[in-house]
């Protein structure tokens, strides 16, 4: 296409301007996993990607032609979206399953912003830099948590890291991601452009040690193997990383000496007091990093030494790896009993020791259970966003847990083998259609697009073992470099819609926004309407609880708040029926089951009806913390036993 034809640069400037704010929102204000925090920003990523396609269809910006990966791509990760919303007719939570359908389309809505993105001419490179600056400033919000460890809600108390993302593994992959864009911004002409990448690298490596995330470190690994295989100075790039990433070592180094730093339930006054020095020793590392990137000649070193230079990289990583095995020998005696051992413990302490530890932290746990939920429900599943209720019939000690960690298996057990089989195909496009779209780019463009194909390879790693796609600050971003890397390289398409085509778009994306604002307006009239119940105003509860129900007829929410206003209000009648209607609604929910038995064993007094509904909350929740003993069930068993039902 001739520069006549191209599209405005208006738009073009427009949205990556969007992209770079939608980027920014989802890795810094996130809101971790939780749904309640995810609309605003979704409404905004969906309609921003409306209006994209909308522009390109009409000629605004440039469509690219996906192939075969592409479509697979993009048909499949749609196929799965829509799969998690049909499984709301079966689900055991349909409440869940609505949430995660919202989810999906949020993450469908990054895809095509980033298809747009990499469609552009420079779209990969101008990507890569948007998503390097928000990871630096998620990255230094990070740090600075530690040397102020009160800007965090618990950071007094816990020491992983894991601001702005909420999850340490989730701020892990950021850090990972942020070591290919640092190493890539270190391929710049300009001093100053190379300086903050090798900054970036520093930070980066300097948070993924402290999020302790074991998961990171071989994510880490497999971002380094992928970038020095596809560059073509692979020593001066090893140079650069050893330069920016020794400092950090050795920071990180000294953190793991002290215990107020990495270990939780510390004193705070002495957490505090250790900020401060870690703070003035990651500025004085960050200081030497510049000096070096600025001063140490790479190319002329690696030109006129190489062989010296990669001598010398080559034995220090001998030394390290050799230095590793003896002190695990000297350390645990037998590795071969002791990777037994390891694999077969339960939950891992939150300490620096972790790192060297390779028990399975309760996965090989929760993973036997996914397969126990999808073995009672191998086609379908028990619902897209159910295993944390779905779980509870066969897990076997109380802890909480809201998906098996491990993406696959939270396919399989939530949506069946017709979810695994979609997501497979998704990961199998999306690998095809990564490794073309690096091929393709080419000039400045190509290691741009090796640094985002790094961000991909490494979120595929964390998803085998971690719930990555509970997570817009991980999912979000991946996505938006995932479909750049589709539409690099590509023609664009020749299509101009009539204004039914457009019109269709429209109406597709109004519906998409819909089904995001919905649950989150209902869960808010949920909590007016206890509120209200809280102040008295009974009127005003039933009436929040009412538009909550419309809004939302899936959730038990508003019928519990009903019951908890006909409470208030004396009418335990009404109050029985909205708990029932609850249970009706979620007749695999022993939460609802529990509530209603609750509510009769200390409001009606019968005692009968409370240990049916108990007793049905206990046969699918055997292993709960709540049954203990001479609680409401067993008061109500004896009940029973001494006659309640006769009478």
């Amino acid at each position: 296409m001739d520069a006549a034809a191209r599209p405005g640069r208006v738009a073009e400037a427009a949205l990556l301007a969007v992209l770079g704010i939608v980027v920014a929102w989802a890795v810094l204000f996130g809101g971790g996993s939780r749904d309640d925090s995810l609309a605003t920003l979704g409404i905004v990523a969906i309609a921003s990607a409306v209006v994209g396609a909308c522009m390109a269809l009409r000629g605004a910006l440039p469509l690219p032609r996906l192939d075969g990966a592409g479509r697979l791509t993009a048909a499949a990760a749609a196929g799965l979206t829509v799969w998690a919303g049909v499984s709301v007719a079966w689900s055991v939570a349909g409440d869940l399953s609505w949430d995660r359908l919202a989810r999906g389309l949020v993450y469908l809505a990054f895809l095509v912003l980033g298809l747009l993105a990499g469609a552009l001419r420079g779209g990969t490179r101008r990507l890569a830099a948007l998503v390097a600056v928000v990871l630096a400033a998620a990255l230094g919000w990070a740090l600075l948590g530690v040397a102020v460890p009160s800007l965090f809600p618990d950071g007094d108390r816990i020491a992983r890291l894991r601001e702005p993302a909420g999850y340490w593994n989730a701020l892990a992959l950021l850090a990972d991601a942020a070591i290919a864009l640092g190493l890539w911004a270190t391929r710049s002409r300009r001093p100053a452009t190379r300086v903050a990448g090798c900054l970036l690298v520093y930070a980066a490596v300097l948070v993924l040690l402290l999020t302790q995330s074991r998961a990171g470190v071989v994510g880490a690994a497999a971002v380094l193997a992928l970038w020095l295989v596809a560059s073509e100075s692979r020593l001066q790039d090893a140079l650069r990383a050893v330069i920016a990433g020794l400092p950090a070592l050795l920071v990180a180094g000294w953190a793991f000496t002290r215990p107020a730093l990495v270990e939780d339930g510390v004193l705070r006054a002495d957490r505090v007091a250790d900020g401060k020095l870690f703070a003035a020793l990651a500025l004085a590392g960050a200081l030497l990093v510049v000096l070096a990137a600025w001063r140490a000649p790479a190319e002329r070193l690696t030109r006129e030494r190489g062989r010296a230079v990669r001598g010398a990289l080559l034995a220090a990583c001998a030394l390290v790896a050799a230095a590793g095995v003896a002190g695990l020998v000297a350390e645990v005696g037998n590795p071969v009993s002791w990777v037994d051992s390891q694999l077969s413990r339960g939950e891992c302490v939150n300490e620096p020791g972790r790192l060297a530890d390779l028990c399975a932290n309760n996965r090989l746990q929760w993973w036997g259970e996914a397969l126990e939920v999808a073995a009672d429900r191998p086609v379908a599943g028990s619902g897209a966003g159910t295993f944390a209720l779905a779980r509870r019939r066969y897990r076997e000690g109380a802890t909480p847990v809201t998906e098996p960690h491990s993406v696959p298996l939270q396919l399989l057990s939530d949506l069946g083998a017709v979810g695994l089989a979609l997501g497979l195909l998704a990961g199998a496009g999306a690998l095809v259609g990564v490794r073309r779209g690096v091929r393709l780019a080419v000039g400045s463009e190509h290691p741009a697009a090796v640094a985002l194909a790094c961000f991909v390879l490494a979120y595929g790693v964390h998803a085998l073992v971690d719930y990555d796609l509970d997570f817009v600050a991980v999912s979000g971003p991946a996505l938006a470099a995932l479909g750049a890397l589709l539409a690099v390289g590509r023609p664009w398409a020749a299509i101009r819609a009539g204004t039914p085509g457009l019109v269709a778009v429209t109406a597709v994306g109004a519906a998409a926004i819909l089904a995001v604002a919905l649950p989150a307006i209902a869960r808010h009239e949920v909590d007016r309407a206890l509120a209200a119940v809280d102040a008295g105003d009974l009127g005003k509860a039933v009436d929040a609880a009412d538009r909550a129900r419309l809004l939302n007829p899936l959730s038990p929410g508003p019928l519990q708040a009903r019951a908890l206003a006909a409470d208030a209000a004396g009418d335990r009648a009404a109050a029985v029926a909205w708990y029932e209607e609850a249970t009706r609604l979620q007749p695999e929910n022993p939460d609802t089951w529990y509530d209603l038995g609750l509510y009769h064993a200390i409001a009606t007094g019968d005692q009968c009806a409370a240990y049916a509904a108990l007793n049905h909350s206990y046969t699918l929740d055997p292993a709960s913390s709540r049954w203990t003993p001479g609680g409401p069930f067993d008061q109500a068993k004896d009940a029973v036993n001494h006659g309640a039902c006769e009478m």
